[in-house]
């Protein structure tokens, strides 16, 4: 029995060095829009890898630009912070968009309010990029 123990506790080493358990930093997903690299995710958070992060925000971005019935502006893309400034959450028009977690500012060498306010930056300079806008001048 205390032959196998090297081997078994090996296999059990190499097993915990690979799976990649939350929080941890793995190959970084770039979100653009409007052509714009607007955040990079660079770690799993509530057990959606960056790749799957960046879908759901794309994905929440797509239903809120079509349940907004108008031009969105700079002031309509808002920061808060939630339970107790762990998190910081980034909405357009009152939709929650993007969180932000303490797991991304550790990843980041920052604090989730910094990152947050980073976030919030690039996204209020794409956003509003993508609402439709009235020609003045007619068609």
């Amino acid at each position: 029995m205390l032959r196998k123990l090297p081997g078994v506790l090996g296999i059990f080493l190499i097993a915990c060095a690979t799976a990649v358990p939350a929080g941890s930093t793995e190959k970084p997903e770039v979100w653009t829009v409007a052509g714009k690299e607007v955040l990079r995710i660079r770690v799993t958070a509530y057990g959606k890898t960056p790749r799957e992060r960046v879908e759901l925000f794309e994905s929440r971005l797509t239903e809120i630009m079509s349940l907004v019935e108008r031009p969105v502006t700079v002031a309509d893309v808002q920061m808060t912070t939630v339970m107790s400034g762990k998190t910081a959450a980034i909405t357009v028009c009152g939709n929650l968009l993007v969180t932000v977690m303490p797991e991304d500012a550790e990843a980041n060498k920052t604090t989730v309010e910094k990152l947050a306010r980073i976030w919030l930056s690039n996204l209020r300079k794409t956003v509003p990029l993508l609402s439709p806008r009235v020609n003045p001048r007619g068609a």
